[in-house]
């Protein structure tokens, strides 16, 4: 019988992650991945969720005692390579995601001509998404314009 612990300890060792991505990936302390990875510590269903996302593994092979790495069917399908980019930079425990995006908008638009200076290669969605498209719509008009 194969255990999460076990599954996620293989994976990290293919993956040549350390159990520091896994803690953030996870929202956890480094301290409580190492306790994971030891089956001293628990997963929870939020773990699994975040298991399933950063790993781009579908749920039914962190349930599957019979095998301790994937097969090729058992890869998330549709967003997963998004899911699982967002649950390695931790995005996905920032409970206020909106918040932070307003934050970092607001500085960006304070700081746009540097910033736009250091990163001439952003596409119009990055952009978009920064609030540095267009000074005179969003965040960055609203600053602007006080």
């Amino acid at each position: 019988m194969v255990l999460i612990h076990e599954k996620i300890v293989a994976l990290l060792e293919q993956r040549h992650l350390k159990k520091r991505d896994l803690a953030r990936a996870l929202g956890i302390s480094p301290q409580t991945a190492t306790d994971i990875c030891k089956g001293r510590s628990a997963i929870t269903l939020p773990h699994l969720r975040s298991l399933v996302a950063y790993f781009e593994l579908r749920a039914d092979f962190w349930l599957d005692e019979s095998r301790e790495l994937p097969d090729p069917e058992d890869r998330a399908s549709g967003s997963g390579s998004k899911m699982g980019s967002l649950a390695r930079s931790g995005l996905l425990q920032v409970d206020d995601i909106e918040r932070l995006l307003l934050r970092l908008r607001t500085f960006l638009a304070e700081h746009r001509s540097a910033f736009l200076a250091k990163n001439p290669d952003l596409t119009a969605d990055e952009k978009r998404v920064l609030g540095l498209a267009d000074p005179t719509h969003g965040v960055v008009g609203m600053i602007q314009g006080s």
